[in-house]
């Protein structure tokens, strides 16, 4: 019952957004999804390259990369 409720609620709330407003959030959250999406292994890369390797581990280069 609480759930309906509050799912309501939330409803009435979205109605008052002009549609100008839900164009602009539906642009953000696409955006966001763009920059998880194409950022995130770009990222654990450079991450992972800037702490370098474990003690015992070869260094990481491009190639090991590339060739595994």
């Amino acid at each position: 019952v609480l759930g309906s409720v509050g799912l309501t609620t939330a409803g009435r709330h979205m109605a008052k957004l002009s549609k100008e407003s839900k164009q602009r959030l539906q642009q953000l959250f696409q955006c966001g999804q763009f920059v998880v999406r194409w950022g995130f292994i770009p990222t654990v890369l450079y991450l992972g390259f800037k702490r370098g390797a474990d003690p015992g581990m070869p260094e990481p280069n491009l190639l090991s990369l590339l060739w595994g």
